[in-house]
């Protein structure tokens, strides 16, 4: 048996990563919730990694609240930058492998072609310049350590699930209300399903040799707009609700939200000899499992 401890095991990715662990006979699952693990304790950290001595961490544990992340520095900074550090660097020390979720906020939106790992980042807000500095107390926690074990970074965007607190399930419950909506259609990117990006996260723990360390795009073919997401999600429902555009200056946030953030799919889909996959396709996918809930 393997071993996969599973950080931010009660978030919606954290869930299906569980899950997907569950199925496979291979692996040995510890699973830990916010309240289970303080990330944010390098102590906890490191006691978790030495009592349990996994193969693999999964890190899904995250601040994602990016409005309330302006007001909530600190916290954000403590959960997305340095309890990474903490999680890599005793990774490192104890050899084994780390693997990171990270987000499409960490670029300014200012690209006009599929963002690619290698290209230079700026984040506009505090969610996603702590997720950035996440990315780097990674890289430096294994640079720091000499190990035979390896670390993955893998950019995600717009993610959401069938169920939990998401775009998807907050578009479906406005619906049930039965009011016109605006959503936002000047900001471009590629919805994100949990499920097959928990899939493909075990993949990598499964098949270390596959990726070089280091970071990697997970995307869906796109992109998209936030209108024509919403838009999609009704038609595949088959509600009827009425849905506007509008833009980004009409619908003020507290944080600044890149206008462009598509992820390349292909170098990382390229490498497992697939084909990426579509955003509506993903989207199909998942609302047919909601049904089936």
């Amino acid at each position: 048996m393997r071993r996969v401890i599973i950080t931010g095991a009660q978030g919606q990715l954290g869930k299906r990563l569980v899950q997907e662990a569950g199925r496979r006979d291979q692996w040995e699952v510890r699973a830990f919730g916010r309240d289970d693990l303080d990330i944010t304790s390098q102590a906890a950290v490191d006691q978790a990694i030495e009592q349990w001595h996994p193969d693999v961490v999964i890190n899904a544990a995250a601040y994602t609240a990016v409005d309330q992340a302006e007001e909530d520095r600190e916290l954000a900074f403590a959960v997305n930058a340095i309890g990474p550090g903490f999680l890599a660097s005793a990774c490192a020390q104890n050899g084994a492998n780390f693997i990171h979720v990270s987000t499409d906020y960490v670029f300014d939106g200012a690209s006009n072609r599929p963002y690619l790992p290698k290209d230079p980042t700026n984040p506009v807000g505090v969610y996603g310049a702590s997720k950035r500095l996440g990315e780097k107390a990674v890289s430096r926690g294994y640079n720091e350590v000499t190990s035979g074990s390896k670390h993955w970074i893998f950019r995600a965007a717009w993610l959401y699930d069938s169920t939990g607190k998401n775009f998807l399930t907050t578009m479906l419950r406005l619906a049930e209300k039965g009011q016109a909506l605006r959503v936002v259609s000047d900001q471009l990117g590629a919805p994100t399903a949990a499920g097959p990006l928990a899939c493909m996260l075990m993949d990598c723990a499964e098949k270390p040799d596959v990726l070089d360390a280091g970071i990697w795009h997970y995307g869906t073919v796109g992109p998209t707009s936030w209108f024509d997401f919403a838009r999609a999600i009704f038609q595949l429902t088959g509600k009827d609700v009425e849905v506007n555009p509008c833009s980004t200056a009409d619908y003020p946030t507290r944080a600044k939200r890149p206008a462009y953030s598509y992820l390349d799919p292909y170098p990382l889909m390229q490498k497992w000899s697939k084909e990426p996959v579509p955003w509506e396709l993903q989207l199909k996918e998942c609302l047919d499992e909601r049904v089936e809930l």
